[in-house]
């Protein structure tokens, strides 16, 4: 199973946005999913400023399915965050994106991507999850978020960090003024650097500091 497949039969025949398929297929390999099936040509979707050929199943395939068709030219494929599972194509902004890593599994299979760029095709690298298995597209990183347990406790110690007056910017770089170690603490900040700094440069640790409450979020919760 690809993400394409997911996302083509999920998008409702009734969106407006749904992209019309007004080409003749022909049975053919499909250069996303490697699989034999109906297909266009595929200068139909991807131009000639498409370099992601690395991402492709059969790259040497000169055909797409319909499916990759109707799914790449779907806008918010590529111009929201997602997550699909076949049935429903949710788009979400931050918040939502954190809500769906937080929450119960889709009981089908499932992709999903968070972007904070708009410009790449995410159903051509998002892996697909079934069972206990968790795993997100963050841009073009892989992050795993099977191990709920390792999840949460990553997620307490940056949301414990935030909530002393170290801002995300901060913790992302891990690169700490000195005036706002003065004021929070040098002994909080150096019990939280020597924490992070060998977790830094992980997918997971960048993900989870992209789901960290916005300086708005905190007023609301504080009021």
């Amino acid at each position: 199973m690809h993400p394409v497949q997911l996302i083509a039969a999920a998008i409702d025949p009734a969106d407006p946005d749904r992209p019309v398929l007004d080409i003749a297929t022909a049975i053919g390999v499909c250069a996303v999913t490697g699989i034999e099936c109906a297909t266009v040509p595929r200068k139909d979707l991807f131009g000639k400023s498409f370099t992601d050929g690395a991402a492709l199943a059969a790259p040497d395939s000169d055909r797409v399915s319909v499916e990759a068709y109707t799914a790449l030219r779907y806008k918010w494929e590529r111009m929201s965050s997602w997550i699909c599972d076949g049935t429903m194509f949710r788009r979400l902004d931050r918040v939502g994106v954190r809500d769906a890593v937080f929450s119960q599994l889709p009981m089908r299979p499932w992709a999903a991507y968070a972007t904070t760029s708009y410009k790449k095709h995410g159903a051509l690298r998002a892996p697909i999850n079934s069972g206990s298995k968790r795993v997100w597209l963050f841009e073009s990183r892989i992050v795993d978020c099977s191990n709920m347990e390792l999840v949460m406790d990553w997620w307490a110690r940056l949301n414990a960090a935030l909530r002393l007056g170290f801002g995300r910017s901060i913790l992302e770089t891990l690169d700490c003024p000195i005036f706002v170690m003065s004021k929070v603490g040098v002994r909080e900040w150096m019990a939280f650097e020597t924490w992070a700094r060998p977790r830094k440069n992980t997918a997971l640790y960048a993900f989870l500091c992209y789901l960290l409450p916005s300086q708005e979020e905190l007023r609301h919760e504080y009021a």
